[in-house]
């Protein structure tokens, strides 16, 4: 009876289709899973999610960044660390950097569309953000055609020189703190919607992003167009009311995650299934030489009570993983954890060096100051703070070259967890001077520095060659040879 049934109902519905094929067709071959047009707070919320769960993952950080730099570094399939790059891991992040960088296109041409300037403003804020840590990644890249494929039918854009996107992004971030601050549109046309899971709508938090966002593109160029780099400055610094920056901790441009799948910290969904990655050897020896009391935050002891760094990008079977420390509970095993797109802390080690080299002393202080106390307050560890600033290697003292270092110093401490951005401040500062990995697959004593960039990825080589065969003369053993625009160190390879 049951297999009559079931070829009963199957004739049924035959006829069904055979007797209606062409009534409501389209309506009837519509995808509900797959629309056509969404509304605009929900192409924010997937870009924010994307960038995420894509670029402050165990891919696109952990593996390769946060070791160039020295916070973290892989201690099992050790590849990445050593420079022995996947070539679809590459051409994944170039791909996802633009796939983001469309739906913001999308959003902003929608937000215009609609009369809301504050959805405008928020896409151009989170699009800079976006192309800033791109074009620190690679240098030289598609821009200005970048995201015009499907209006102009350009599958093989033009590449921009980095220096001349960095300009236009200023000019971005100006042109949505004008939108910030527009009066007069109704509030219903000018939200932002469920789907700004930093900030809850809040329009005047994203502004204070966007100024703040400023301050960290200035000072990258600060050492190679100083004019630029201070011009930017004194415009957020000197105008507090119609350039807010961030004033707390509270006001950081973070993502917290849900903590159930898919929506897990990338960080503890890695490490629910994977045991790849330990301290470095160079964060940790630091925090121990400055007594630095973080490092219970950052860091898990050893069985035996210890603290102890894996070399970074080390030869196989050259050290235990059993006696190196893991990263901290805090910020490796809470699924609704936090990703950091910015700090508080960072804006004010920002607003340390420009006041220190203005010469403007009490301000540079005032700021270092805060800027450690912000940390110590993420890590839990503000009954330290007074003790540990006390010290003679942390205190503000000494000469200018040495209150510049001490800046550098707390800045790449407080960047745990940033990796692109971590990755991009040592290599504008030298600080702390980070050799070739001792595995380097291309021989550590052929570089006498980690890479300068990150490999362009095949599928540009294959698919956009007249383009991109320029970019890739001077570069060596793929990491090295051509420097940012903003690294003026001198003597490295």
């Amino acid at each position: 009876m049951k297999r009559l049934f079931n070829y009963t109902l199957v004739v049924l519905l035959i006829g069904l289709l055979a007797t209606s094929c062409t009534k409501n067709w389209e309506q009837q071959n519509i995808d509900p899973n797959n629309p056509v047009d969404v509304p605009m707070t929900n192409i924010l919320g997937n870009s924010i999610i994307y960038t995420g769960d894509q670029f402050f993952d165990d891919w696109q950080g952990m593996n390769n960044f946060l070791s160039y730099a020295g916070h973290i570094t892989k201690i099992q399939y050790i590849d990445e660390a050593r420079y022995q790059y996947r070539s679809n891991v590459v051409d994944n992040a170039w791909r996802d950097y633009y796939r983001v960088q469309m739906d913001l296109r999308k959003l902003k041409d929608k937000a215009v569309e609609a009369g809301n300037a504050n959805m405008e403003a928020v896409s151009e804020v989170f699009s800079v953000f976006l192309w800033q840590m791109a074009t620190d990644q690679w240098g030289n890249i598609p821009y200005t055609e970048a995201v015009s494929a499907e209006s102009d039918n350009n599958w093989v854009p033009a590449y921009d020189n980095a220096q001349d996107i960095y300009n236009d992004l200023f000019s971005r971030l100006e042109y949505a703190n004008t939108l910030f601050n527009k009066t007069g549109i109704p509030a219903a046309q000018n939200k932002i919607g469920d789907g700004d899971f930093i900030y809850h709508g809040d329009a005047s938090l994203w502004q204070k992003f966007g100024n703040s966002l400023r301050l960290r593109l200035a000072i990258r160029i600060s050492n190679v167009n100083l004019a630029k780099a201070s011009a930017e400055l004194q415009a957020v610094l000197t105008d507090p009311t119609g350039h807010p920056i961030f004033a707390s901790r509270d006001e950081e441009p973070k993502l917290k995650w849900e903590g159930t799948a898919p929506y897990k910290e990338p960080w503890a969904e890695n490490h629910e299934s994977r045991d790849d990655h330990a301290m470095a050897q160079t964060l940790i020896n630091k925090l121990k030489a400055l007594n630095d009391p973080r490092i219970a935050a950052f860091a898990l002891p050893t069985p035996d009570g210890k603290y102890i760094g894996a070399p970074e990008g080390a030869p196989n079977n050259s050290f235990s993983i059993d006696t190196i420390s893991r990263i901290g509970t805090m910020y490796r095993d809470d699924p609704a954890g936090y990703t950091w797109f910015m700090r508080y802390a960072e804006s004010q080690f920002i607003i340390a060096e420009s006041a220190l080299r203005g010469g403007v002393d009490a301000m540079a202080q005032a700021a270092y100051m805060e800027g450690i106390k912000a940390s110590f307050d993420e890590t839990g560890m503000s009954d330290q703070y007074d003790t540990y600033v006390a010290q003679d290697d942390v205190a503000w003292s000494g000469t200018d070259a040495e209150k510049l270092q001490k800046i550098y110093t707390q800045k790449w401490i407080s960047l745990f967890k940033q990796g692109q951005e971590l990755w991009a401040e040592q290599r504008r500062t030298d600080f702390p001077e980070m050799p070739s990995a001792s595995g380097s697959v291309y021989g550590p004593e052929n570089h006498n520095r980690g890479p300068f960039r990150y490999p362009y990825p095949v599928s540009e080589q294959n698919l956009n060659s007249a383009n991109i065969n320029p970019q890739l003369e001077g570069i060596v053993d793929d990491f090295w040879g051509k420097q940012m625009f903003w690294d003026t160190r001198t003597g490295v390879h």
